[in-house]
């Protein structure tokens, strides 16, 4: 999807950050989530971030299970 760019966020106690990168898709923003329950994506479009959309959402649950912490990837 052109012009849109994938950002991972995270919570602390005083606001929400975003990782600072803008990744070309929504499994590579992934890589910079912190799995403790207080990271989320969400897409950057024309300067403006917004939650992500139904399919980009299936993209998230789909790379989810590829990621090293996934416990699909555990033994």
């Amino acid at each position: 999807m052109a012009g849109i760019t994938y950002v991972a966020c995270f919570t602390r106690d005083d606001g929400v950050y975003a990782c600072g990168h803008e990744h070309e898709s929504i499994a590579d923003a992934m890589n910079c989530l912190v799995p403790d329950g207080g990271s989320f994506i969400r897409a950057r479009e024309a300067g403006e971030f917004r939650s992500l959309h139904q399919g980009e959402f299936i993209d998230f649950l789909e790379a989810l299970k590829k990621m090293p912490w996934s416990w699909q990837n555990k033994a």
